[in-house]
């Protein structure tokens, strides 16, 4: 379905509309690659935990069978089971879920809602300049 076009009589409603359109336009592509940013954040935080939760968890996995095979009460046996003590603290703390309220539900669906509305928005402006700037170069100067 096209714009009403029409309604814009001369040369200085098509470009107040297209300069309106455009400035929309862009905050919506701005909106977008805000979203892309966060997206990307999201995935880092995540690949950045998953990374350090495989990095604690062989540090354990070295350190248990050290401590283990030592005499206690050296201070060679003190250092490593402290070490063991932090690498296992470390995994218990990456292995629990993301604190609540950092993603509710309902921000994720008001994201979902946000990249929905780019995806329609997008088109529908760019469609909306090109008809306003036919339409400007069927009226006269």
């Amino acid at each position: 379905m096209s714009f009403p076009v029409h309604l814009l009589r001369n040369h200085a409603d098509c470009d107040a509309a297209k300069a309106a359109l455009t400035r929309e336009l862009r905050e919506f592509v701005l909106n977008d690659q805000v979203l892309d940013l966060r997206a990307d954040k999201s995935v880092e935080r995540a690949d950045d935990r998953a990374k350090a939760l495989q990095q604690a968890q062989n540090e354990v996995t070295r350190l248990t069978p050290q401590v283990a095979a030592m005499t206690a009460g050296t201070r060679e046996h003190r250092y490593l089971d402290r070490l063991l003590t932090q690498a296992t603290r470390r995994v218990q703390d990456l292995s629990l879920p993301p604190a609540p309220g950092t993603h509710t539900a309902v921000d994720v669906f008001l994201q979902a809602v946000d990249v929905r509305q780019v995806q329609v928005q997008v088109p529908e402006l760019e469609q909306a300049i090109i008809e306003v700037t036919a339409h400007r170069a069927t009226l006269a100067a």
